[in-house]
Formats: structure tokens, C-alpha cells, sequence
């Protein structure tokens, strides 16, 4: 029987079903080219002649990224390979246990074994590595391979070791610096009805003032309307190039990173709505794809030219359902076309970007609203990932006001960092500071300027607590939102940065120290000693030890942390009689 996922080049096809904790990377994989009738009869007739021909193949499977992203334990786990290599093919139970792969000598990282294998010369071999989870043989996690099916060679008549692959084709995870960011689209907007920006009862530039209380990155988005549509409806129309380039340069001279956010509407795109521009609705599907490379790459040029370089670039906004809707639409059929075209058009976008990006390209943020939703998560990243779309950075939206529990969101990022190995940004999310219809269901905190910062607390908690420290960052939606006449805001302006008057809210400090270096500071208070660290070290533990010999034991201290909301406090007695040392460990 084929196992999951297993796909035979000569006949048999993929079940395609996927292991939970199983994960893919980008890129695609091709066919191998079938080798011509003759040649295959050539060397079934030279094994016939010269009797049964076993050659040994040594396997081999870097685990490393499984290991960092916790979804292997060496010595708790193993590693085996399964193909249609042995008889019976494909084991999967206990009778795999021979096909275990060993530590190498050196590198506790590589797994390998050498193995005979069944196959005529002349034939492909096809096989998988698989996690056995506790060896027990019972929970097991078949790798998948970049494209889908397997990997494969052609078998010949003398031993062969195959290179070295990375389970699941998923390199070593990279973290990023982390980026406490704001979305600040509408700040011209803003200013431009008369609303100021108050620091302390100081009014200053609004970037500025992000900036100055530890944020790292301003994120716009960009709409394809024209200046007709713009000057018609400004809050829903306003966010074209003529407005966005200015405020971009503004980004870079305050100091700030710049995430560009693609609509690819000439309005709000989300998952309820992803209209295609006006200009572009008599294009076909083959001239829309071209309009994406090259739209992409002329929004990208002019940034460039004009100092504003985005660092990180969404490719669509919310694109749970798709884009350039019908074309680019997804989840209303489970017809593989509609797959395919999304990934043609993103993969376009994403071409135009690196056309115009030069030497150093910004990171590929993929946008879905899925942050407390696991499940359309997987499903969503699953199927792009099979269509060979690259990308850099998963975003996902999260407003504990629609998405559920805290409890959700932590599940979704470690699961989507294991699975995929890539970073994870909330990229967009927001909390009351005063009542408002979104003051229910908010993970019991009380809406209020307080309610704000201890969310903000609760975030870190789960972002700085991903595993390989692949979460990377949070984006706060409408930071720079305040109440305005006759514009409906959606209730955002109770949501934002600033209340009423302006005046900066204590928020701002909590989110920009989730960027904030790393560090511990002590300080005496009577006989004990107060530790302290800021908010980026959430997922930090502190350790003690009484040497600093190289073969000091450090403990974890078990003492209740605290928080104001901008740092950690730890209180521990103090010790007259010894010397004693701390540290932070990111785990």
C-alpha cells in the first residue's frame, strides 16, 4: 500500500494527505524525465543476466531545523527512511525499525544509514524520511517534499551515497530583528482635516513621536485608485502613490523601518472584498499576470528613487480568499486552477519587486486573517506553498475582538513556524481604550488606556514565546487614528495611539519595547535585589549561579515576575555571603 503522500513517477499518484506537524518549503520540484523504453529493457535484461543485484545506498537527512523548531528530540525521537527501496515497501510500522538512520560521527545533526536497495537498475527509487515520534512507531511524521511526492533516483549497478537533505526541505530557521511596528496610512489624511499629535502635551511629528518611544517600523498601504477617486472619497480612496510616496520618505527620515502593504484595489482589500482595479478590468488572465510584474515593479522603482526602499513588502492585504478578484480568487471551489492563477499572480508581484529591488530586496510578507485559526491557516500556506509561491515572513491578523482567545493565536504562530519555518508577524491587530462596540469578547481585559497596555503584555507573552524566535514582530493597526467629523472610522478611532485630545496614549511605550535590546539591570531595594528587563524579553527566563567557572551550573530562578508594563521585575533576597551572578536565556 502507498502511504501518505507518497507519489510513484510511473503510475501511481499522491493521496496528498499531510501530517500535522509535517513541514514544506518553498519552491517547486519537476518530474524526473521518464527514461526511454529501451534503455529501461536494456537493464532489466543485464539484471536477468547476470542474476539479482542489490547495491547499497547510504541516506542522509540534516535535522537540524526539526530540532530547533521542536518537532524532533534527539534521543527521545528517531529518524527513519521509507520507500519502495525494501520489501515489503514503505513500511511504516515496526518493521521500519532496521531502516533507522544514526547520528554521524561529528555532526549530531546528520542522520544517516546504508541500506540495500531492491530496485533494477535502470529504475527510479523513490523514498521519504519520517519522524518517529517517541519510537513508538505509532505517532509518525512523514516529511514533505518541496512540490509534493518524493524524493528519487535513478538506481544504478554500483553503491551510491546520496547528498544530504534537509527534512522537509526546511533549511535552518532565521530569526529576524524584531519589528514593533504602526500602521500609520492615514497620517496625511489626519493632518490634513487639522488633527495634531501630542507627546507629554507637546505636539510633534506623529513619526517622530513613534520613533522616539521605541517602535522600528511605520507600515502604509497602497491602493491603485486615481486622483479622481482620491479627491471624491478620501478616507477610502486616498492611499494611491501620489499620497503614499511622500509619507513613505517622511517613514525613512524619521529613523523607521518601511513595510509597503499592496491592496492591488483601488480600495480597502480584506477578505471580504479584493475588487479588481478599474483600469485592469478588461485585461485577460495571461495580460493581468503581466500587469502585476510590472505595476509591482514601477510602485517599487519610484520608492527606490525617491530614498523610501521598503524593508518589507506584503504581497496583497488579508488575501485569506485570494486576490484580483475572480481571477486570483480561492476557497469558493476546490478547483486547482483557481490555486494555480493566485500563485501565478502572486509569484508575478513578487518578480516585479526583485526587478526593481536591486542587490537587497525587501522580506515577502504573506497577509492572511487567520491569527486565531489554525486549521484556515494550514490550509491556506499548505496549498500556497504546493504552488511553489516564495516568500519570507507568514503575517496574520489578530483582533482579540474577532479572532478568539490568546490561546488560539499561540497555537496558530508555533504551529505555523513549525510546520513552514518561517518567521510570523502579527501584522495587524488593536486594542480599545475606551468603550466601544469592540469591547466584548477581548480576552478579559477591561478596554481602557491600562487595558491597552496589559494587552500589549499578553501579546509579547505569545509572539516572544514561538519557537526558534521566528515570532518577528507586531503591527498595530490604526495607531494613528482619532476622531474626526463625518468620517465613518469604523470605531478605530477608539482603538488608536492617541484620545481625544491627541495626547499619546501609554501604549506606544509597551509596543516599542518589544524591540528593545535585551538586557538586565539590577538595583538594590533594602535586602532584596530587584532584576529588571524590558517586554522584548518576554520569552526569556532568568538563571543564577554562584561561579562563572566553565562549568558552572546555572538554575532557573522560580521567583513570580512582574510587570508595569514596560519591563519585567524579579525580586530575589539578597545574598551577603557569596557571590551570586544572573543572566537572561532566550528560550
Amino acid at each position: 500500500m502507498t502511504p501518505p503522500g507518497v507519489l510513484i513517477p510511473s503510475s501511481k499518484m499522491s493521496r496528498g494527505a499531510m501530517n500535522r506537524f509535517s513541514l514544506k518549503s518553498k519552491g517547486s520540484l519537476k518530474m524526473p524525465v521518464p527514461l526511454s523504453l529501451a534503455a529501461i529493457c536494456s537493464a532489466l535484461l543485464l539484471t536477468a543476466l547476470s542474476g539479482a543485484y542489490a547495491v547499497q545506498v547510504t541516506y542522509q537527512v540534516n535535522m537540524a531545523a526539526q530540532i530547533a523548531l521542536g518537532n524532533f528530540h534527539p534521543g527521545a525521537d528517531s529518524v527513519f527512511v521509507s520507500g519502495d527501496f525494501s520489501n515489503p515497501s514503505w513500511i511504516s510500522g515496526s518493521g521500519a525499525a532496521p531502516y533507522t538512520l544514526s547520528p554521524a560521527p561529528g555532526n549530531t545533526n546528520l542522520y544517516s544509514g546504508t541500506f540495500s536497495v531492491v530496485n533494477p537498475a535502470g529504475t527510479y527509487e523513490n523514498h521519504k524520511f519520517v519522524i518517529n515520534t517517541g519510537n513508538s512507531f505509532i505517532s509518525l511524521n512523514w516529511e514533505q517534499v518541496t512540490g509534493g511526492g518524493n524524493r528519487y533516483f535513478v538506481v544504478g549497478t554500483s553503491n551510491l551515497t546520496l547528498a544530504a537533505v534537509n527534512f522537509s526541505d526546511v533549511p535552518m530557521p532565521q530569526a529576524l530583528s524584531f519589528a514593533a511596528g504602526a500602521d500609520f496610512s492615514l497620517l496625511a489624511f489626519f493632518e490634513n482635516l487639522g488633527v495634531v499629535y501630542a507627546d507629554a502635551g507637546q505636539v510633534q511629528d506623529g513619526l517622530a513621536i513613534l520613533k522616539h518611544h521605541g517602535l522600528s517600523c511605520a507600515r502604509l498601504r497602497l491602493f491603485t485608485s486615481s486622483a479622481a477617486q482620491a479627491q471624491a472619497d478620501p478616507y477610502d480612496y486616498t492611499n494611491n502613490l501620489a499620497y503614499t510616496l511622500p509619507l513613505a520618505v517622511r517613514v525613512k527620515n524619521a529613523g523607521l523601518q518601511f513595510m509597503l502593504d499592496f491592496h492591488y484595489s483601488d480600495t480597502w482589500a480584506d477578505p471580504a472584498h479584493q475588487a479588481i482595479p478599474a483600469a485592469w478590468t478588461n485585461l485577460t488572465f495571461t495580460q493581468l499576470v503581466q500587469q502585476m510584474r510590472s505595476y509591482n515593479s514601477n510602485c517599487i522603482a519610484s520608492f527606490k528613487a525617491a530614498g523610501a526602499m521598503p524593508d518589507f513588502v506584503q504581497v496583497g492585504n488579508e488575501i485569506t480568499a485570494g486576490m484580483l478578484w475572480p481571477y486570483g480568487q480561492v476557497g469558493t471551489t476546490t478547483n486547482s486552477t483557481q490555486w494555480s492563477q493566485l500563485a501565478q499572480l502572486m509569484n508575478a508581484a513578487i518578480q516585479g519587486i526583485s526587478d526593481a529591488s536591486g542587490a537587497t530586496p525587501p522580506k515577502i510578507v504573506v497577509h492572511i486573517d487567520r491569527g486565531g485559526d489554525w486549521g484556515g491557516t494550514q490550509w491556506f500556506f499548505d496549498n500556497l506553498v504546493q504552488q511553489g509561491v516564495s516568500f519570507d515572513i507568514i503575517g496574520e491578523s489578530y483582533y482579540p475582538f474577532w479572532h478568539g482567545p490568546l490561546t488560539n493565536l499561540a497555537q496558530c504562530l508555533t504551529n505555523a513556524a513549525r510546520r513552514y519555518g518561517k518567521p510570523v508577524f502579527i501584522a495587524e491587530t488593536a486594542f480599545p481604550w475606551t468603550n466601544s462596540y469592540m469591547a466584548t469578547n477581548i480576552v478579559g481585559i477591561a478596554p481602557s488606556a491600562q487595558g491597552q497596555v496589559q494587552y500589549v503584555v499578553a501579546l509579547a507573552q505569545v509572539i516572544k514565546n514561538v519557537p526558534a524566535q521566528l515570532g518577528a514582530g507586531v503591527f498595530y493597526w490604526g495607531a494613528e487614528y482619532q476622531t474626526v467629523a463625518h468620517v465613518n472610522e469604523a470605531g478605530f478611532n477608539t482603538t488608536s495611539f492617541f484620545d481625544t485630545a491627541g495626547n499619546l496614549l501609554p501604549v506606544a511605550d509597551a509596543l516599542g519595547q518589544l524591540a528593545a535590546p535585551l538586557t538586565l539591570s539590577a538595583g538594590l531595594n533594602g535586602s532584596s535585589l530587584n532584576l529588571n528587563w524590558p517586554l522584548s524579553g518576554a520569552g526569556a527566563s532568568v538563571m543564577t549561579t554562584t561561579s562563572l567557572a566553565p562549568l558552572a551550573v546555572w538554575a532557573p530562578l522560580t521567583n513570580a515576575v512582574q510587570t508595569n508594563g514596560t519591563v519585567f521585575q524579579l525580586s530575589v533576597p539578597r545574598d551577603a555571603d557569596s557571590a551570586r551572578f544572573y543572566r537572561l536565556r532566550s528560550d
